[in-house]
């Protein structure tokens, strides 16, 4: 997973929000463990940057006071008319605690369904895991080819995820990905077989 970093300020108790937001910046807080919160601010368009191209479930090197504290984003707050950013909440990590993640899910290689006319269908678009920071990846693959015939499925027990580095939190059995039957599949299927009266 490439290394993210990101350089925050120290946000002073007497600073408005309000004008922390029109410098275009966004107001958030760091929490510890076992230690008082600290209140920062970073700058929009970094943030901004950071999250269309690796989304949330990266660690994130931040830089404070000339030194690096590796964090994960916990909440997002944006504004429901503009949808700029309100306040940020991140937390630090260390390399031992094990984190509960989102990860998306990356549908690789084609179905052998489709050669039956079958439509692929994602159900699931991430699932939740716990793991080390050292074992964050962008994404599992979700192996298409698995699907042979119409109404195959792949369930999340099919990922062959690592047990020793994964400990899944979304259900084995719950459905990634299947293939159904298109309208027309289901018209061949179901249509009579249509034989003259006799005159």
């Amino acid at each position: 997973m490439k290394k993210i970093e990101l350089k925050a300020d120290l946000r002073e108790t007497s600073e408005k929000l309000s004008d922390i937001r029109n410098n275009k910046q966004v107001p958030w807080v760091l929490y510890w463990h076992n230690q008082e919160p600290i209140t920062l601010k970073i700058n929009n368009s970094d943030l901004l940057v950071i999250l269309n191209k690796y989304g949330k479930t990266h660690v994130i090197w931040l830089t404070i006071w000339k030194k690096k504290v590796s964090a994960m984003i916990q909440e997002i707050q944006k504004n429901p008319v503009n949808w700029k950013f309100v306040h940020i909440d991140f937390y630090a990590i260390t390399e031992w605690e094990k984190l509960t993640v989102t990860i998306p899910l990356n549908f690789v290689w084609e179905s052998e369904a489709k050669k039956s006319w079958a439509m692929v269908e994602e159900v699931l678009k991430d699932i939740e895991v716990k793991c080390l920071s050292e074992d964050l990846v962008d994404s599992f693959d979700v192996d298409l080819s698995l699907l042979k015939e119409v109404e195959d499925t792949i369930r999340v027990s099919d990922l062959s995820l690592d047990n020793t580095k994964y400990d899944l939190i979304t259900k084995s059995d719950e459905v990634v990905v299947r293939a159904v039957a298109t309208v027309d599949n289901v018209v061949d299927e179901v249509t009579p077989e249509v034989t003259e009266e006799p005159k």
